[in-house]
């Protein structure tokens, strides 16, 4: 169960054009076409096969997607907290954007892409085989290649850089 768990957290919510990102405390992320809350207060939302919930209190803050190609970009968060005062905002000066080369970050969210996949069918057959020390392994690599690929991501929207609609697209595929 919690392999599966993991593997979700991994590939299912950047499988998809989401409309949601839900951001968790310990800084893992979720996306999701929609997601709700239920009055045991859990957060529930849909994931690739089916629906997970999360404790509520787990949850950091739920942002409006910007992977979404027939959503506009939003300019605000919506949270599960209040947002932050204009005193602390006032204190962040963001950079101005910068020029990026979109080819570059696409080339390289191809390879990602393929190193990910690999990672998980590593995770399957070391799970398959009950090999916790290769399972281990396997899932700090693909962790490794995951926050990467966020990484570029977060970078291009800072940019103001409007993502493909097949940025997170392959993920999850077989790769002998």
């Amino acid at each position: 169960m919690m392999v599966l768990m993991l593997i979700s957290f991994f590939v299912c919510p950047i499988g998809s054009h989401a409309a949601y990102i839900i951001h968790l405390k310990t800084g893992g992320r979720f996306v999701t076409p929609q997601y709700w809350e239920d009055k045991g207060g859990m957060i529930t939302f849909f994931v690739m096969g089916g629906t997970m919930g999360i404790e509520k209190n787990t949850v950091k803050s739920i942002e409006k997607s910007r992977f979404d190609d027939d959503q506009p970009r939003p300019s605000e968060e919506a949270t599960l907290k209040s947002a932050p005062s204009a005193s602390e905002a006032a204190s962040k000066p963001e950079a101005p954007p910068k020029k990026v080369d979109l080819k570059a970050y696409q080339d390289r969210m191809a390879q990602l892409k393929i190193e990910l996949n690999k990672t998980l069918a590593r995770i399957k057959k070391a799970d398959e085989r009950k090999d916790a020390r290769a399972k281990d392994e396997a899932m700090e690599e693909n962790r490794r290649i995951s926050d990467e690929m966020w990484k570029m991501t977060d970078e291009l929207e800072k940019n103001n850089v409007k993502l493909p609609s097949d940025w997170w697209g392959g993920i999850g595929q077989e790769t002998p």
